[in-house]
């Protein structure tokens, strides 16, 4: 999952996923608060979940890139776990 949403990012960016050093801060790949919602956006869509808000309200705990991708991936198994198991009956 982790090198899909790496994929995601440097995909938005226009970059290789070689570039992207998860301790490099947002401000350093020159992710500004519309660009992260954007990206936001595209993982939602890839991984069928609804987390910009869960993430957005732990801003304040990002302080690099390796920070943001570990907690998209928590929000994103969160949402798995939560969600029922489709039966056939």
């Amino acid at each position: 999952m982790r090198d899909e949403i790496v994929d995601i990012i440097a995909e938005y960016l226009d970059i290789s996923p070689d570039e992207l050093d998860e301790h490099k801060t947002l401000q350093d790949l020159q992710i500004d608060s519309l660009d992260f919602a954007e990206i936001m956006f595209e993982i939602e869509g890839k991984f069928d979940v609804s987390i910009m808000f869960e993430v957005q309200g732990h801003k304040d705990e990002i302080r690099n890139l390796g920070d943001a991708l570990n907690l998209i991936e928590a929000e994103i198994e969160k949402q798995r776990a939560a969600k029922p198991v489709a039966t056939d009956e």
